[in-house]
């Protein structure tokens, strides 16, 4: 790589520094300067700036010989970032600026006629652009990862009874696999919710400029083709303001978190000795600095607080757009950070909770020790005085009051007699105590039965079959 110019150079001086008499103020050039966070966007930058060039030379303003140089220096520029070879330069507000100086370094002239019929506004939403739907593709790959675990221990456990919760106690009996699979359900949403985002963030802002596009004779559709990208912009103001795409990616990856946060909720119960109900395995749990028993479900406890940070990156980003005029302003250089936080945050967590789940260790016999209990079949009792007859409402009081007398009494339901069951109206009232039968006539479609899982497993299996090993077709 060739020298930076001389302090005083063109390329020493940010591309607008031609307007001022001075320098910008220390103080300033360290709250403007991004380069930390937007790094990151080096990959996209060459790529959006290829595509710039062959617009360029499309136009008939790049020889072929003038775009082909460019695109090489450009190419050089992004391996020698992604190498960590590249020299910044303290002039280099940001990831911008940065490639086009090393490119201008490079080349002279001809890479000064690069920024032609473009703006760092356009360039930098269509960067991000590209940047986001690549976490998109990765998050969606990772959010499979875990729905295929799910659905794998849920047809592992599609029969195993347990006590499912209302209120945090313990209410009726469902399967394990029934469980598994509304956590499944859940993520299968958020899928749903990534596949309707990518399709509406894959526009190209380039040849927007700056905001009233340019006098160039550019051709934004071309531009975004040779990006893969869907569309170019409709309206430059619109594409140089809009942060829809990151606001909504980010307010995704909250849902997103908060799912994953429920299903780690529900780890830290399962495992928690008091239950002993499952065991997280040894690579995804901890020990103490200073207690040698200890074995601690961290991956599960960082998981459910993830929620909480990805819960404020949505407040922080709205709480910036909100009121901002149209046009671009410096404010929306703000837009990284959060964005970039999410998805690394998404990602991270998704897979330490696919491994997980994949490596979990389900203990069927205490939950179905757990299952037994008696309250648990009150519903299923007050239901079958329903089917003899009796309207709900009657056979609900009629089994509250039974309850309230055998708890007065210090006595259970499995002390009712053969007489005391054909005067409640239920003579094989007995026979209903049991949790297998339980879920069993619970078969209706999204019910708990042994069926209706493998059912809903199928169900979602067929609806994750199109996607290429998690990979989706946006």
């Amino acid at each position: 790589m060739s020298q930076p110019d001389p302090p005083g150079s063109e390329t020493d001086e940010p591309l607008w520094g031609g307007r001022f008499d001075t320098a910008p103020a220390s103080e300033a050039v360290a709250l403007s300067r991004s380069l930390s966070i937007d790094v990151r966007l080096a990959p996209q930058d060459v790529e959006s700036s290829v595509a710039h060039v062959r617009a360029l030379e499309d136009a008939g303003l790049l020889g072929a010989g003038e775009a082909a140089a460019l695109e090489k220096a450009l190419r050089d520029v992004g391996e020698e970032i992604a190498a960590g070879r590249f020299a910044f330069h303290p002039a280099d507000e940001d990831v911008h600026s940065a490639v086009e100086r090393g490119v201008t370094e490079r080349l002279g002239d001809v890479g000064a006629k690069l920024h032609a019929g473009r703006s760092r506004n356009d360039l930098v939403v269509t960067d991000l652009r590209l940047w986001l739907l690549a976490a998109g593709r990765r998050i969606d790959a990772g959010t499979v990862r875990l729905i295929r675990a799910l659905v794998g221990s849920a047809r592992d456990h599609a029969g195993a009874v347990m006590p499912g919760t209302t209120h945090g106690r313990a209410a009726q009996p469902v399967t394990l696999g029934h469980h598994l699979l509304a956590h499944a359900w859940a993520l299968l949403r958020d899928l749903e919710r990534l596949d309707q985002w990518a399709a509406r963030a894959s526009v190209s802002a380039l040849g927007a400029g700056a905001l009233a596009t340019s006098t160039l004779g550019l051709d934004p559709e071309t531009t975004a083709a040779r990006l893969g990208l869907d569309r170019a912009f409709a309206n430059s103001i619109d594409a140089v303001s809009d942060r829809d795409f990151v606001q909504e990616f980010v307010a995704h990856a909250a849902i997103l978190g908060t799912h994953l946060s429920r299903l780690a909720a529900d780890l830290l119960r399962w495992t928690d000795e008091s239950l002993g109900w499952a065991s997280i395995d040894d690579a995804y749990a901890t020990g103490s600095s200073m207690m040698p028993q200890k074995r601690n479900p961290d991956v599960a406890e960082l998981a459910r607080a993830k929620a909480a940070r990805l819960g404020g990156h949505v407040v922080a980003l709205t709480s910036m757009l909100a009121g901002l005029p149209l046009g671009y302003h410096r404010d929306l250089q703000e837009d990284k950070g959060p964005a970039f936080d999410a998805a690394d945050t998404v990602e991270a967590t998704l897979g330490a909770l696919a491994g997980c789940v994949e490596t979990l260790r389900f203990d069927e016999a205490a939950m179905r020790e757990a299952a037994e209990a008696e309250a648990l079949y009150a519903t299923d009792l007050a239901e079958e005085l329903v089917r003899a007859g009796v309207p709900f409402r009657q056979a609900h009081r009629r089994i509250g009051e039974l309850l309230k007398r055998l708890h007065a009494e210090h006595r259970s339901l499995r002390s009712l007699g053969p007489d005391e069951w054909r005067d409640l109206g239920l003579p094989e009232g007995a026979s209903l105590l049991d949790p297998d039968r339980s879920v069993r006539a619970r078969s209706m479609p999204g019910g708990p039965s042994p069926a209706s899982v493998l059912a809903q497993a199928q169900a979602i299996e067929a609806t994750l079959a199109p996607r290429n090993h998690g990979v989706s077709k946006t």
